[in-house]
């Protein structure tokens, strides 16, 4: 069994065999720098956009060890699934794509809630600027946080590992074009669809922003589990980490956040508090969700407001 027949489609094979996919990246990434230079009168951000690729590079490299690594326990928990699904058929493939969609949501939770898995996620949120570059920036230690395991129950199911991991690629190459600020909201679809809107509300580090919309494709998992925010006119997104940073080093980025939580532990004064410097939640954020808090009841009492004199007529 080969590394497709496994694991099925990465995000890059799928665009790489289907270059009309390609085209298009490179047309967004030329309308973004035309749009910024003329449009914004600001610079792109070279150095930042060549530091996201030099970190795909290195998630390439890593690519290899994780399939080595997880191939023999992906086939065991294949032989013990309880159905088997005839991958010919259509409507296995939307199952395996609804199911994926929703794991994808409560994984992307689980890293940004979890320092440990944030560790490595905390890499996807580094780029100061929202651009289609920022699609490169992910983790290289996803072997050690464990995001992996949320593939196994469709496997476990009867989905074959390739389907789940192809479905898992789909829902990554809907996500490249939806990484940029030159577009904006793109009516109804908005209730249904993760879109560029609701993605750069994702990447903003405001606290009104800060953990929202963690979706894949489909933004109802947002609205269904209380962690949908709209992009507020009044708002305008600010980009990065909540404690920023710089620099444009692959390897700086790649391990920032594990310096960090490494730091945390070693400070800590006692086993509990090493577990939850460890995977709790990631310590940098946690005065961000008391002005969340502040931010709520300030916007409801507005509201109220607003309100009182239609209330009264």
């Amino acid at each position: 069994m080969n590394e497709t027949d496994l694991f099925g489609d990465s995000p890059y094979s799928i665009v790489y065999r289907n270059p009309e996919l390609l085209t298009a990246f490179g047309l967004l990434v030329l309308c973004e720098i035309l749009w910024r230079k003329f449009y914004r009168k600001e610079e792109y951000g070279t150095a930042e956009a060549a530091a996201s690729v030099g970190i795909a590079i290195g998630r390439a490299i890593a690519k290899p060890v994780m399939i080595f690594a997880l191939a023999g326990l992906y086939i065991f928990v294949y032989e013990l699934r309880v159905y088997t699904f005839d991958m010919s058929k259509w409507w296995s493939w939307v199952l395996v794509f609804i199911g994926a969609d929703f794991l994808y949501y409560w994984m992307h939770r689980f890293k940004h809630v979890i320092r440990w898995m944030w560790a490595d996620h905390a890499v996807h949120h580094s780029g100061n600027r929202m651009n289609v570059f920022m699609n490169f920036r992910l983790g290289w230690t996803g072997l050690i946080v464990g995001t992996w395991l949320m593939h196994l129950p469709l496997v476990l199911l009867g989905f074959s590992p390739s389907a789940v991991i192809t479905a898992y690629a789909l829902s990554l190459v809907w996500q490249a074009w939806i990484h940029t600020d030159m577009i904006g909201k793109i009516g109804p679809l908005e209730w249904v669809l993760n879109t560029p809107s609701h993605h750069r509300v994702h990447h903003a580090r405001n606290p009104v922003y800060l953990d929202k919309n963690y979706a894949g494709l489909l933004i109802i998992w947002d609205r269904m589990f209380g962690s949908f925010q709209e992009e507020l006119e009044e708002e305008p997104c600010d980009y990065g980490l909540v404690q920023r940073l710089t620099s444009n080093n692959p390897i700086k980025i790649a391990f920032n956040e594990w310096g960090n939580l490494i730091r945390d532990v070693l400070a800590a004064d006692s086993w509990r508090g090493r577990l939850r410097e460890a995977f709790g939640y990631p310590g940098d954020k946690k005065a961000v969700l008391a002005e969340q808090a502040r931010l709520r009841v300030q916007r409801e009492k507005a509201r109220q407001v607003q309100a009182g004199p239609a209330a009264g007529e």
